[in-house]
């Protein structure tokens, strides 16, 4: 009886030694998953470089990809996209999107400018950011106001059309020392999709580029006093 008594113990203690070995390997096989979830690494931060005018005392953060310059005519044209500046606007800088997101869509570039008109009141400033007749109604707009920089900012938009909507331009004014400083955030699209085999660009695709804009927007600072 002894015998099997002790038969009956050391195969009970054995089944207990297979349960926790069995319970054990899953656990050890996560920990390398695990691991290696925990070692990949964060995107890298956007590379960006500043543009500052030092006679406005305005700065802003462009990604080291995009196309800048200061003169007019190189990567676009200011008075075709800002149709509402007044004659004597004079353009300090100019971003544009290097490539283009959206290849099967009619897009064709997007543009943010810095533009001031010195010598201005601030009812003549903020005429240049009215809404043009027909336009829609801005999202995120506050009574055609915007806050950029802790600074009141007009809010207008603007839409050329010929068979289809071929630009699309956010502007924002302010008047400072008796200066209208302007920002245009121009979108600008081609018509003639079906016979060119791509198709109209959507919402969703330009929400999509106007955010990328805003995002530079964003970055907008004034010099101390």
């Amino acid at each position: 009886m002894k015998s099997l008594q002790l038969g009956s113990m050391f195969f009970a203690t054995g089944l207990a030694c297979s349960a926790l070995v069995a319970q054990s390997v899953p656990a050890a096989a996560k920990a390398p998953a695990a691991a290696a979830a925990s070692a990949t690494p964060a995107p890298a931060a956007v590379a960006t470089r500043t543009f500052h005018d030092p006679a406005y005392k305005i700065s802003f953060d462009v990604p080291a990809d995009w196309k800048f310059t200061r003169r007019d005519g190189e990567i676009s044209t200011f008075r075709l996209d800002a149709r509402s500046a007044a004659r004597t606007t004079v353009l300090r800088a100019v971003v544009g999107m290097p490539e283009n997101p959206f290849p099967e869509s009619t897009f064709s570039g997007a543009y943010l400018y810095f533009s001031v008109t010195p010598h201005l009141n601030d009812a003549a400033c903020a005429r240049q950011a009215a809404a043009s007749s027909g336009s829609r109604p801005v999202q995120g707009s506050r009574g055609g106001e915007s806050e950029i920089a802790g600074i009141s900012f007009a809010h207008g938009h603007d839409e050329q059309t010929a068979i289809c909507t071929v630009e699309r331009d956010e502007i924002y004014t302010t008047l400072r020392r008796g200066t209208c400083y302007r920002i245009d955030l121009a979108i600008n699209t081609f018509c003639g999709g079906e016979v060119s085999g791509v198709k109209d660009i959507t919402g969703q695709q330009l929400d999509a580029v106007r955010g990328r804009l805003e995002a530079i927007l964003g970055t907008v600072r004034f010099d101390a006093k």
